[in-house]
């Protein structure tokens, strides 16, 4: 059985967030007194430069509650995050994180010097490149934004240790593991591979930012902020990430990071099997919530030759919209394939090339490249 604690919160007061995040470590029976004298690794998601109320970030006032819990409990903390585009500085300027650093002091790893780490027990994969620091830390706070995602469906606890890969090193997981099911299947090696950095007296504390989420196709400017009301902890990713999927009525059966794990025996999952406060899950219950469109070819990729055909001929494909785009061209720099080139009025993409990870989509700052497809790919998407 696992514990994860649950409490409304519906405005970004840090004094307010600070002060249930302090209940839910009581909750799960974490001692906050344990933290005096070390350093503690935090992670926001902070996936680009963009405004806080877009909800793409973990709120800046969130990460304010929890840093000032690790300093009043004699912490000391350290910023942990390495976008995938971006440069940090960058995000934290435009995300209003750099002004909080300033005021707390924070220390930030900036050099994102790597280190390799092995997981023997992957299933497809083993070895990986991680942040240096955060091997060297005897905490790891974890602080995901609950965001909707195109490819894994959500984006939450698990996933957000993804941003513990440096830089455009992330692309390349893409390209590796091009199908929702193997990038899946790498996530849950990836997650089982940095949660091993941390046994005991080690621990990573999960603290979810789900007072405002992301709807639709999420995780970055082609979402739409919904309001939640939670905020969601415990030591067990899998079983956070299960409480918030259900809190706003997802099928937890299509989140293929979730069932993965669970069939490894990694977390837990189910209502019986998930230890939380059921009225209060019950009052924060949010209707309405829009997942990311699923493309077809995800539903029958396991299928190869009809996968094969279905995204050559009606897979939805990215493509830039002409007006919207200031050819920035941060859709090239993070496109692992190598499939878009320089065009005169829009950037121009190679079909053949691309693998349709939609990181072009996730990362345009405008909102230009957008997902679309003709007549045969929408009688798939209705399939």
């Amino acid at each position: 059985m696992s514990k994860v604690a649950i409490r409304e919160v519906r405005t970004y007061d840090a004094d307010l967030i600070k002060d249930n995040l302090y209940k839910c470590l009581v909750e799960i029976g974490f001692d906050a007194a344990r933290l005096k004298g070390k350093r503690v690794a935090v992670k926001p998601n902070l996936l680009s430069a963009s405004k806080p109320e877009q909800a793409i970030v973990t709120h800046p006032e969130f990460f304010t509650a929890a840093v000032q819990i690790i300093k009043e409990s004699g912490g000391n903390p350290i910023l942990i995050e390495s976008p995938a585009l971006h440069s940090l500085q960058k995000v934290l300027k435009v995300t209003g994180y750099d002004k909080i650093v300033e005021r707390e002091s924070i220390e930030v790893d900036i050099e994102h010097e790597p280190a390799s780490i092995t997981n023997e027990k992957g299933t497809m994969y083993r070895h990986f490149n991680i942040m240096k620091s955060v091997t060297d830390v005897d905490f790891l706070f974890n602080l995901p934004k609950f965001k909707t995602h195109g490819l894994t469906y959500i984006t939450a606890a698990q996933k957000n240790l993804f941003g513990l890969i440096p830089g455009m090193n992330k692309t390349q997981w893409h390209l590796k593991a091009s199908t929702r099911q193997a990038f899946s299947e790498f996530l849950v090696d990836y997650f089982e591979a940095v949660s091993a950095l941390f046994e005991a007296p080690k621990q990573i504390i999960h603290l979810m930012d789900a007072i405002v989420g992301m709807e639709g196709n999420g995780p970055g400017s082609g979402g739409r902020p919904h309001a939640i009301g939670a905020v969601i902890a415990g030591f067990d990713a899998v079983a956070i990430d299960f409480i918030a999927s259900s809190l706003v009525g997802f099928d937890t059966n299509l989140i293929k990071t979730i069932m993965i794990s669970y069939k490894r025996g990694i977390g837990k999952i189910g209502f019986n099997e998930v230890q939380f406060d059921g009225k209060v899950f019950a009052g924060l219950v949010t209707n309405g919530f829009e997942p990311a469109h699923l493309p077809f070819n995800a539903r029958i990729e396991n299928i190869r030759w009809l996968a094969n055909l279905v995204k050559r001929l009606a897979v939805e494909r990215p493509v830039a919209v002409e007006g919207r785009c200031t050819l920035c061209y941060q859709c090239r720099q993070i496109c692992s394939a190598e499939a878009i080139v320089k065009g005169e009025k829009v950037p121009q993409i190679d079909y053949n090339k691309c693998i349709r990870c939609f990181c072009c989509v996730e990362i345009c700052p405008e909102g230009a490249m957008k997902a679309k497809g003709n007549s045969l790919s929408s009688f798939f998407r209705r399939a």
